[in-house]
């Protein structure tokens, strides 16, 4: 248990890059401050805790950019601050040492409003010496003052034969060629020394995995999805390398959680839920081994394969001390003294705190949005309903602060459709309309992630059908439920969420009042004609196997064909650059609800892809989303 030192947090700090603004008052914020980008996302301690780096974003020439500043941890004083060139910011850190840092950097373009990763990583010592720029992937930051780096040695028609090299971290130019890989476009697993163990495969016809282990100089094949029918996620070692952990799918169920001893070859199962995967993988505090793994449809909790380990008894105080939020260690030093604690909730989209593990003192560091104050935000409720076809679903009410009387509901697919979940943590759109006094309702239906192979395999070719079922049945739940006001829904979404919302309007043209569809499919048809998706021989096996290969069913599927029973007003949103949902989707959409006499609003953004990224036109969007939802929905 945690005595009162422990829990005490320090807000106030010296260092100006962590300084939090002053809380607002517990009133919803507005549109603006809930849009505001993080001003951090990463605080990472060095290996011997000297120095603390952290990201830190900066409004420059009217950019949200995010810089990097490293701090000494004993003086709370910046001692270096790395700023990438104009339309770039840093996107992830690690460290090598104490004295030296490597960052990626993520380039926004031109013409796109979407910001993309540079495979080149910074390298630069804390003094501002020794810059250099890698190109090459870094597989593994080792104790000795050398690193891991993918290097691909050959381009073929299957892709890139990559090979595993050990280099020096100050050059990081030449090495030995320790690793080749055992196929095309391989994923290495390594362990705490740096020995490479595991590979995977995606197969590039039909997407299905294969993991290669590496045993002596030769690899053998580990896991074949296409004979065992499961994929296995490499998770980490334990400290000593004696052993592996492995998330692994079950053919019926949730995943659950093995331990391998790497010299016998034997797996034990060590941890499983009956309902649920794991949320996320509880590490120690040093980041060397995992620990546990943490399960909740509400506030998700730890759960360990050894309770007295001592990280598993701290990591147990800390989430004491926050009932109300998720926690982990983020990483911490090498000794384990000195470690960077998140802590996030549906009211929190992140914090840190640096907990000193000899005095038992845990400071604020940062917040990623300190201008927003939980109590001014809405609480996500983990609630449950039974189908027409028998199957207990999941998903999140979220009310308005003190609504006087029952409010309109906002049902807010999620995209994907498949492997995505709608979560308990903070959603960003979800706060946009609690604060304008809507309530929200986010379904995990049959084909969302968290549940198993079998749950989301259950939503493959059933995109217009039980998927749709499920989201219109969640709807009639909430409507009978009594918290919300049943004459007023409406449904929006993003990607299959503005496929969803169209279709829901279309299949149920009295239950809804008004739809919006942001990068929405509105022609399965033409998802086999134009998109990305489409360009690759794996893409189009998915396609087939989890949307469909009947193009007259597919069209059944697909809004365009069902305009007539559409009679409520709906919204239409496109970057005209989506190369995933192709733009052609929306002039399919506008065709068929110009020619049946229908009218639609529609925004179309001639720098956006797939979604809607540029602040500026972040603003538009939701503007014209409120816009809408109070002229058909009036909410208080």
């Amino acid at each position: 248990m945690l005595d009162s030192r422990f829990v005490a947090t320090t807000v106030a700090l010296v260092i100006a890059w962590a300084a939090s603004h002053a809380a607002v008052a517990a009133t919803p914020p507005s549109l603006e401050q809930i849009l505001r980008p993080s001003r951090h996302t990463l605080v990472e301690i060095s290996p011997g805790g000297r120095y603390i780096g952290a990201t830190l974003r900066e409004p420059e020439n009217n950019q949200n950019r995010m810089v990097l500043v490293v701090i000494d941890r004993a003086t709370n004083k910046p001692v270096r601050i790395l700023d990438p060139e104009e339309k770039a910011e840093i996107g992830r850190m690690w460290w090598a040492g104490d004295e030296r840092l490597f960052a990626q950097v993520r380039w926004g373009g031109d013409m796109f409003q979407q910001y993309f990763v540079d495979p080149r990583v910074i390298a630069i010592n804390v003094d501002g010496s020794g810059k250099r720029l890698i190109d090459a992937y870094i597989l593994d930051i080792l104790d000795d003052g050398h690193m891991l780096i993918e290097r691909c040695a050959k381009e073929t028609s299957e892709g890139c034969f990559n090979f595993v090299q050990k280099v020096d971290t100050l050059s990081a130019r030449s090495g030995p060629r320790i690793v080749d890989a055992p196929a095309a476009n391989a994923w290495y697993f390594t362990d705490n020394a740096g020995n490479v163990l595991f590979a995977t495969v995606w197969d590039n016809d039909d997407g299905l995995q294969t993991i290669w282990r590496r045993r002596g100089d030769a690899w053998e094949r580990f896991n074949e999805e296409a004979k065992s029918g499961i994929r296995i996620a490499l998770i980490g070692t334990s400290r000593d390398d004696r052993q592996a952990y492995l998330q692994v799918e079950a053919t019926q169920g949730p995943d659950r959680i093995e331990r391998m001893d790497l010299a016998s070859g034997e797996r034990t199962e060590v941890m499983r839920d009956p309902e649920l995967d794991p949320a996320f993988i509880v590490w120690s505090a040093d980041g060397r081994q995992p620990i546990g793994a943490a399960y909740g449809l509400g506030v998700p909790r730890a759960r360990f394969w050894d309770p007295v380990d001592p990280d598993a008894k701290l990591l147990r105080g800390i989430e004491t001390a926050f009932p109300e939020d998720a926690v982990a260690f983020a990483n911490g030093s090498r000794d384990g003294r000195h470690i960077v604690v998140n802590v996030w909730g549906d009211r929190d989209p992140g914090s840190y705190y640096l907990l000193d593990r000899d005095t038992r003192k845990m400071d604020l560091v940062a917040r990623a949005k300190p201008w927003l104050s939980p109590d001014a935000l809405a609480r996500n409720t983990p609630i449950a309903f039974r189908t027409r076809d028998g199957l207990t679903l999941h998903g999140y009410l979220t009310l308005p602060l003190d609504a006087r009387a029952p409010p309109p509901l906002v049902v807010l697919p999620h995209g994907g459709p498949f492997e995505i979940e709608d979560e308990w943590s903070y959603d960003e759109e979800t706060q946009i309309l609690a604060a304008s006094g809507y309530a929200v309702l986010r379904i995990n239906y049959r084909g969302s992630g968290g549940f198993g192979r079998a749950f989301e395999r259950a939503g493959y070719r059933q995109w217009g059908l039980k998927i749709m079922d499920d989201i219109i049945d969640g709807t009639r739940w909430a409507m009978a439920d009594g918290r919300i006001d049943p004459a007023r829904v409406c449904l929006w979404g993003s990607s299959f969420g503005g496929y969803a919302a169209l279709m829901g309007v279309a299949l149920e043209p009295d239950l809804y009042r008004c739809a919006i569809s942001t990068a929405g499919p509105t022609d399965l048809t033409i998802t086999r004609r134009w998109g990305d998706t489409r360009r690759s021989a794996s893409g189009r096996h998915y396609l087939d196997e989890a949307v469909g290969d009947d193009e007259k069913a597919l069209y059944a599927q697909s809004p365009v064909s069902r305009v007539d029973r559409i009679r409520v007003p709906v919204m239409l949103v496109h970057g005209r650059h989506d190369k995933r949902v192709s733009f052609e989707h929306a002039k399919a959409m506008v065709a068929a609800m110009e020619k049946a006499g229908k009218p639609m609003e529609t925004y179309f953004f001639g720098d956006e892809t797939h979604g809607i990224y540029g602040d500026e036109n972040r603003k538009e969007y939701y503007e014209h989303v409120l816009a809408f939802l109070r002229k058909h929905l009036r909410a208080e």
